[in-house]
Order: structure tokens, then C-alpha cells, then sequence
């Protein structure tokens, strides 16, 4: 690693070589990981190296790190030193640490003492204070500082700022980006006191880190949430952290002015001191008053909390154990067979089989790559959620130059060119599959503009009877597995000629890429845009066995995202927000679930019900989803203690590693009001995802319902400070709004601690014109769906959980499943809530826990808990109707 000030046009590279300098003899290493005495979490970026001898590196995301030196270039007095902002230092001799290659060894640091009441500035204290510029602002053409090379990571530039005796208050840091030729760095921002030799003294008691990309200019960093003051000189300075790309090559501005300069080479290595050249360092800062700051420490009394409470001792430490990953790779439908599936970050790799199956072991984390001769290779990562992982390969379509195709030898057009021209082509259709162009989807099928039908029928069967050629309507036998009996249905087939119908397999249905065994009778023959009647044999190839019968394919004009003349329509304003009724009820959206669910619906006692599922258990013996089923139906319809528990524990090994159905369950255990069964789950989700926020908010949530106010505590506290060190980024549009409402309301409902008028005032406000909250939280983080309000006027507003509205923090997402809405009580009458599932990865149903409170807040609260099983797609259902004031008629 190479680190320099550049004073004249050339470089010098006396440095260069020097930090570039090493032994061909054999290295040492040492191994191991940083982990938090008190959490047991592990520490990133902690600094780590031979104190002044330029060896040296920083613990990665993982808290892990790999040191490599050679021992004879170091005495037995040499120290090997840890340290880290927020934490004691660590320091051993070279003589006590144990060089050992194959050795994983763990480093424990203890936290520091913490300042109990921390100044907290907010604007009303900057109201016409002296703003001024401290530093030097100046990017010279001539001068600037640069990593560069393959050394040590923690390697630092830093900057000395002179102020003058007034108390400063540190507002924003700035610095120039010339060039950078990695993907992009992760810097830490450090700040020390100037009043010693070399930077020793840490201001700055927080990591505060920053992402640079390959723009160029102005960088721009928040110092104001770390409160800053200084009345004395400073210094500011950057220290490299991680590198993403091949190679380093970070190029900052400098400033012609003179002042002085300070770098080191390596983490823990010897700072360098060069007088005459300055960084184009500076900061924006305001003046502040002996009296501001009394202000400020009256007001941070009322408005610091993180201290208060002791650290929890938790383990997050995640153990990554191996898992198995299976699935399948198709392309148009159909298998792939010898697709190579590869972890990325190894040589670990299987091939899939005749029916495009595979099977692989993989970690959390790991990035799975699907490779085949003549296709777009595709990548997926492992995450906690995920045991299985099905992809869709695309050929790889290359442009050749000089080459002219005519009518003759015409190539099929792409997914998008047919998605563009789908309203004015009558001779595509689409599927859950792709758009298909009749003239070369080598295969006969039929396709129906919906305003052909007979638009007056009463349902679906009666407009397509007699309207598509080879299409019946008849009666199909089935046989009901719960009673033991059979029952004749109406089913569509799909075959001309001879034989008795009753030999032929009825059709299944597609809407809009969701996939209908029995009739859809539900769907609005109004909004049918194009019918596609796809034959058994194709249907086979691109649906599987499922569609031996053939296939009706329905697109519908809600689901036709194609614009004439490449113009986008705005839905909002066609509508005018004004609500259709278009939503069906929950008795045709119940028409779709599974077959169990529905017998058991039908059932008028608990023994009929009780029947139902002893006959049906052994069919699903492996699946969480049915005994979540089947314990929700119970617990919400039938007062059996024990038989009702006994669902759950019979099968409790379905649930344990399954962190999308303990979540679920434990939704259902909240609404029985078994929070203590609840909590355990809790604690084991936490246990595996510790460095998720929903996490952190669920758990303390769930201390709450359980009386542990103590333990509540410990977990919002370490909420926060895990943001303010910029472990954990607030999800601004979901799941932060909802820890802060349930925070303050814990801190005024649950604690002694005194809530100053103003933030009171505060609360007040940010609920006034409410009376109901809907709580809104989900078990697979992964799901995606727009809700839709409607209020008494008939005037709706729709959210939506789309995965590109979530946050990314350094290449590592989080999908929050929370999210909260205050309903206005001066509009007077009933809402309407409906939801339109767009489904997830797993394929799984997802369960969506909504808990409406009235009152909240207030000595008169009250709420009542609900659970939905979503699984049916792409269309807006009713989820429930709610009185503006109380929540009795939730359902």
C-alpha cells in the first residue's frame, strides 16, 4: 500500500518501495476473528498490526482478519496490537501470540466506558449562529494524495485544521475525489484532537465510514449526528478499509496553502510527519456560546437513552453452517440438462440432470453461479430464507455486424420487441412463460381477442363455451381425499375428436402468470385483454405434468404493462384516484386455496374439522406451511387446548431452522396471546440474523409483550447505537418509522424516564388527525405486494413493499417486513383495505400479520390482531374493513 502527498508534477516512489518491501522467506500468520466481550458480536474494521514497524490490516464486515509477517524481522518486545474506536485497546508481545497457520483464534475487546449524558445538538440551537469554513478548501491541479499498490489495509492521510478559541461545532467534512481506479473503497472518516505530536487522541468516538465510487469531485460527509465541539486545533483525516475490484488506485485532491500533513503506511503502523502540504480537507462549522452549550446538556438529559441501559448480553455470532441448496434450471420452460452450478468462491460444482435438477452445499452468503454453453449466466445468493433456488436462463444473443436477415429466414424477435408491440400484435400471447408469437412458437395454439366473447355470461365457462374452437366445458370426477367419497366439478377440456370426455384431463388456467387448477370464476370478463389456448403436449413443456390438459392462458388489461406509440399512460390520473370496486372478496379469493383449507372452512364442528386434518396430516407430513394452516385454523375456531398445541409440537422439527415459519408462528402465538412461546422464537430468529434491524425490532417488541422492560431496553439501545456507528442503515420508508413510534411509545408507556413537553408535543403531533394505526408485518422479508387504502370519500393511496424500494448498505441488502399507516379520524365511515400479492422467491405462501390499534397511545388504547395467508397472485383482494374508530369488525 502506498500512500503519498504529491508536491511537485512527478511522483516519488522512496515510499512506494519501501511499504512494497518484503521477505521471500516463509511468513507467520495469525487468524482469527474480533468479537465483542459483552455481545458476543463480531467487530469490523477493528486495526491490527505490529505497533510502529508498518505490518499490518483491519478485521473485515465478518470481524475476521489474516495478518501474514515474517517473526525474524521483530524482537520478542514487538507488540501485535488491537484497537478500535469504542473499545480498550489489545496488545500482546510477540513472544505471547501463538503463530499458527492452521489456528482460528478469537480476540476479545472490552467495551469503554460510554459518556452518560452525551451534548445532543439540534437546529434550534444553530438558529443564527456564526457559520464558518475551517480548513482548506482548495483542490490544487498539482498536488494531491493517493493509495496505491497491494500493501496493508488502514493506511491514513490526515490533516492538521487550526481554529481559534471559540467553541466550534463540526458540521460537515468535505474532501475531492481526482480518480479512482478500483469498483470502489470504504474509507473511515477519523477526527483526533491536535494538541499531541502525531494523531493519537480520537475525537471521533464512532466508526463513520464512507463508500466512494468511481465519480470524481466533491464528497460531502454528515459529521452533526456525532456532535463534535472543539475550541482548539484538530486534525481530520481518511484511513483506507476495504477495496472492492482487483487493484487500489485512489487519487485526492491536495491544497497549494501550507500546513501540517501526517500518513502511515499500514494499520498500527508509525505516523510520518510532512510540514508544507495539505489535503483539501475542510469543514463547515458553526460557533457556539458557553450558554448554548448548557442548553444543549439540559436537552440532551431528556433525549439520550443509549447509555442508560446496560449492553445485552446476547450471542449473535452466527455459526455458517452448510447447507444443502436444490432446484431446477430451465430455459422457455424447459430443462436444462449439464448446466454447470458453481459457488463462486470456490471450485465447488455439480452439473444438473435430464430434468434440469441440481443439488449443491452452500453457506449463507455464498453466491451461487448457473453456466451453460450458448446462455446469459445467471447469479443467486444464499441467503438465511433460502433452501431453494429455481432460475430461468435466456440465450445469449450477440450482434453481428454485415449481416442482413430476411423474410425467408426471419428470427424469432425478443421478450421485449414482442412485449413493446403486444397491444398492436394480435398474434401474441402472454404466459407466466414469456410472450409467445404464434407464427414461431412452433407449436399450433389459438389465440382470442376477449372482446370476442360472449361479454354478457355470467362467468368464464359460459363466455368461452362454444367461442374457441376445441374447447369443451363438461363435468370432470374427483375424488375427496377427506371424506373418503367423490364429487363431480365443472372442468374446461381441450381436444378434439373421439373418446369419452371423462378420460381426458380437464385444463388448467393462467391469469396474468398465476396459475388456476379449478375455474376462476371470479375474474371480471370485462378485463380479459387475450385468451391463448395452448395445447397438452406444449403445455407439458413449458408448464409440466400440470398441464397435460392443456393450458388457457388469460392476459388481462390490468396486467398489460405495453403502451401504443411508446407513451406510458399515468394510472393515477386516469383513475383520479377514485376507487373501482375491483377488488373480489375474500369468498372468491378463498376459492383458491388449497383443498385442506377449504374442507376445513366447511366443517360445522370441531370433530368434522378434527377429521379433516387427521386425514390430511400425512399427506403434508414435511410441510411447515400446512401445520401453520391447520394451527391458525384451530386456534381461531375452536377452544381445544390441547389438540390445538399438539399440532405444532407433534412437528416442531419443521419449524426449528426455518426462520420464515417460526416467524409466521409466531405471529400466530402473539394473537393467542402466548407471548412467552412467542419470544422464544423471537430469540432464535435473532440468534441467526443478528445483524438485521427487523430483527432487533421484533425481539424488543417482543420483550415488551412479555414484561421484560430491562431487556426491551438493552435492545433499542443497541438499535441505535448500532446506526450511529453505521452498522445498521434506518429504512427510512418502513421499518425505522416503526421502531420510532414503538419506541417512544415504550419510553411513555413502559419506563420511568421522563419525556421532556417537547418531545411530547413532538408525538402529539406526528399523530394528530389519527386515531387507528395499522400495524402491518410479514414472515418472508422477500415478499412483495401493494397495499391499497380506501377511505369513507372512496379515495385510495397504494403502498407497495417492492424490493427496489429497500435499502442497500455496501452490496448487502436487508428487505424489511414492517411497515406502519395512521388512518385520519375526520373523515368519518368505513375504510377499505385490499391487497394485491405479487408473491416471493420461495414460492411458499407468505403470512401477513396485521394488528390494528385504536386509540394508540392514549389510556384508552386497544388492539386486535389478524393473520392472512397470501398466495394468490396479481390480484387486488379484500383484505379487510375497518371503522375509522374501533377495530371490532376486523376480519
Amino acid at each position: 500500500m502506498v500512500l503519498e502527498l504529491k508536491r511537485y508534477k512527478y511522483l516519488y516512489f522512496f515510499y512506494f518501495l519501501c511499504a512494497l518491501n518484503f521477505s521471500v522467506f516463509a511468513q507467520d500468520q495469525v487468524r482469527g476473528v474480533v468479537i465483542d466481550s459483552d455481545t458476543k458480536e463480531t467487530l469490523p474494521f477493528v486495526n491490527i498490526g505490529i505497533v510502529n514497524k508498518g505490518v499490518g490490516t483491519v478485521s473485515n464486515f465478518d470481524g475476521k482478519f489474516n495478518l501474514e509477517i515474517d517473526k525474524t524481522n521483530f524482537s520478542n518486545y514487538d507488540i501485535l496490537q488491537f484497537s478500535s474506536v469504542g473499545y480498550k485497546t489489545v496488545q500482546f508481545k510477540i513472544s505471547e501470540v501463538n503463530f499458527n497457520n492452521a489456528l482460528f483464534q478469537k480476540i476479545v475487546m472490552q467495551p469503554e466506558a460510554m459518556q452518560l449524558n452525551e451534548a445532543i445538538v439540534s437546529a434550534k440551537f444553530l438558529k443564527s449562529k456564526k457559520d464558518d469554513v475551517v480548513g482548506f478548501s482548495y483542490p490544487s491541479k498539482n498536488k494531491y494524495g493517493y493509495w496505491k499498490g497491494d500493501g496493508s489495509l488502514g493506511a491514513e492521510l490526515v490533516t492538521r485544521i487550526s481554529v481559534d478559541k471559540k467553541k466550534h461545532y463540526l458540521k460537515d467534512f468535505h474532501f475531492y475525489v481526482n480518480e479512482n481506479y478500483s469498483d470502489s473503497v470504504l474509507l473511515r472518516i477519523n477526527v483526533y484532537k491536535g494538541g499531541t505530536i502525531y494523531p493519537e487522541d480520537k475525537l471521533l468516538k464512532k466508526n463513520v465510514t464512507k463508500m466512494i465510487g468511481k465519480s470524481s469531485g466533491k464528497v460531502t460527509v454528515d459529521l452533526k449526528p456525532y456532535n463534535l465541539i472543539v475550541d482548539e486545533d484538530f486534525s481530520i483525516g481518511l484511513e483506507l478499509l476495504k477495496v472492492y475490484g482487483k487493484r487500489v488506485g485512489l487519487v485526492l485532491a491536495a491544497d497549494y496553502r501550507p500546513s501540517t500533513s501526517y500518513r502511515r503506511y499500514v494499520s498500527q503502523g508509525q505516523w510520518k510527519t510532512f510540514r508544507g502540504d495539505a489535503m483539501t480537507f475542510y469543514v463547515n462549522t458553526s460557533t457556539l456560546s458557553d450558554g448554548d452549550i448548557s442548553q444543549i446538556s439540559n436537552y440532551s438529559r431528556n433525549k439520550t437513552l443509549q447509555s442508560s441501559f446496560k449492553t445485552p448480553i446476547i450471542n449473535t455470532n452466527p455459526i455458517k453452517t452448510h447447507r444443502s441448496i436444490t432446484g431446477f434450471v430451465f430455459n422457455n420452460g424447459k430443462p436444462v440438462e449439464n448446466a454447470t452450478v458453481q459457488i463462486t468462491a470456490s471450485l465447488k460444482q455439480t452439473q444438473t440432470d435430464a430434468y434440469g435438477r441440481y443439488t449443491i452445499m452452500a453457506q449463507i452468503g455464498d453466491v451461487i453461479s448457473f453456466d451453460y454453453l450458448g446462455f446469459e449466466k445467471v447469479e443467486r445468493t444464499v441467503l438465511e430464507t433460502i433452501h431453494n433456488i429455481n432460475v430461468t436462463m435466456n440465450v445469449m444473443v450477440e450482434e453481428l455486424a454485415g449481416v442482413t436477415v430476411t423474410e425467408r429466414a426471419r428470427l424469432k424477435k425478443t421478450e421485449a420487441e414482442m412485449f413493446s408491440e403486444y397491444l398492436t400484435n394480435d398474434e401474441f400471447a402472454k404466459t407466466a412463460y414469456g410472450t409467445l408469437d404464434k407464427k414461431t412458437i412452433g407449436h399450433a395454439i389459438t389465440i382470442v381477442d376477449g372482446k370476442s366473447l360472449n361479454l354478457t355470461a355470467p362467468n368464464i365457462l359460459a363466455a368461452i363455451n362454444g367461442k374457441i374452437a376445441g374447447v369443451r366445458v363438461g363435468n370432470v370426477k374427483v375424488e375427496n381425499p377427506c371424506f373418503g367419497c367423490s364429487f363431480t366439478k365443472v372442468a374446461v377440456f381441450i381436444r378434439g375428436g373421439k373418446g369419452s370426455i371423462n378420460n381426458i384431463r380437464p385444463a388448467i388456467f393462467e391469469i396474468d402468470g398465476v396459475i388456476y387448477e379449478d375455474v376462476p370464476y371470479f375474474l371480471d370478463l370485462n378485463v380479459i385483454e387475450r385468451i391463448a389456448v395452448i395445447p397438452g403436449l406444449a403445455g407439458v413443456g413449458r408448464y409440466g405434468q400440470v398441464a397435460a390438459g392443456g393450458v388457457i392462458a388469460i392476459s388481462t388489461k390490468h396486467a398489460n404493462y405495453a403502451t401504443k406509440n411508446n407513451r406510458a399512460s399515468d394510472q393515477a390520473k386516469i383513475r383520479n384516484n377514485i376507487y373501482e370496486h375491483d377488488a373480489i372478496s375474500k369468498e372468491q379469493a378463498n376459492k383458491n386455496l388449497p383443498s385442506y383449507l377449504q374442507a376445513l372452512f366447511a366443517s360445522n364442528s370441531f370433530e368434522a374439522a378434527k377429521k379433516v386434518y387427521e386425514e390430511t396430516e400425512k399427506l403434508y407430513s414435511s410441510s411447515a406451511s400446512f401445520f401453520l394452516d391447520a394451527y391458525i385454523y384451530f386456534t381461531a375456531n375452536w377452544e381445544q387446548e390441547k389438540f390445538n398445541n399438539d399440532i405444532i409440537s407433534n412437528h416442531q422439527s419443521l419449524f426449528e431452522n426455518n426462520i420464515n415459519e417460526m416467524k409466521a408462528l409466531a405471529y400466530a402465538y402473539q394473537r393467542e396471546g402466548e407471548f412467552e412461546k412467542a419470544n422464544k422464537l423471537y430469540t432464535s430468529v435473532f440468534v441467526k440474523r443478528p445483524n438485521y434491524a427487523q430483527s432487533y425490532r421484533n425481539m424488543a417488541n417482543s420483550y415488551v409483550e412479555v414484561n421484560e422492560v430491562q431487556k426491551a431496553a438493552n435492545l433499542y439501545s443497541r438499535y441505535t447505537k448500532l446506526l450511529n456507528d453505521s452498522f445498521l442503515v434506518a429504512d427510512t420508508i418502513g421499518l425505522h418509522p416503526v421502531i420510532t413510534t414503538e419506541f417512544n411509545h415504550f419510553l411513555q408507556h413502559k419506563t420511568d424516564y421522563t419525556i421532556s413537553s417537547e418531545d411530547l408535543k413532538e408525538m402529539a403531533a406526528m399523530r394528530e388527525g389519527t386515531d387507528t394505526r395499522l400495524l402491518f408485518e410479514w414472515n418472508d422479508d422477500e415478499a412483495e405486494f401493494d397495499l391499497q387504502f380506501v377511505n369513507p370519500e372512496n379515495r385510495y393511496f397504494v403502498s407497495n413493499t417492492s424490493l427496489n424500494n429497500q435499502n442497500e448498505y455496501f452490496g448487502k441488502q436487508e428487505n424489511s417486513s414492517s411497515k406502519e399507516f395512521f388512518l385520519e379520524s375526520d373523515i368519518q365511515g368505513e375504510w377499505i383495505i385490499n391487497i394485491n400479492y405479487k408473491g416471493n422467491k420461495s414460492g411458499l405462501p407468505t403470512y401477513l400479520k396485521v394488528t390494528a390499534f385504536s386509540g394508540y397511545g392514549t389510556d384508552n388504547e386497544e388492539s386486535t390482531i389478524r393473520i392472512y395467508r397470501l398466495s394468490l397472485k396479481n390480484v387486488n383482494q379484500n383484505l379487510f374493513y375497518l371503522p375509522t374508530l374501533g377495530v371490532d369488525k376486523l376480519n
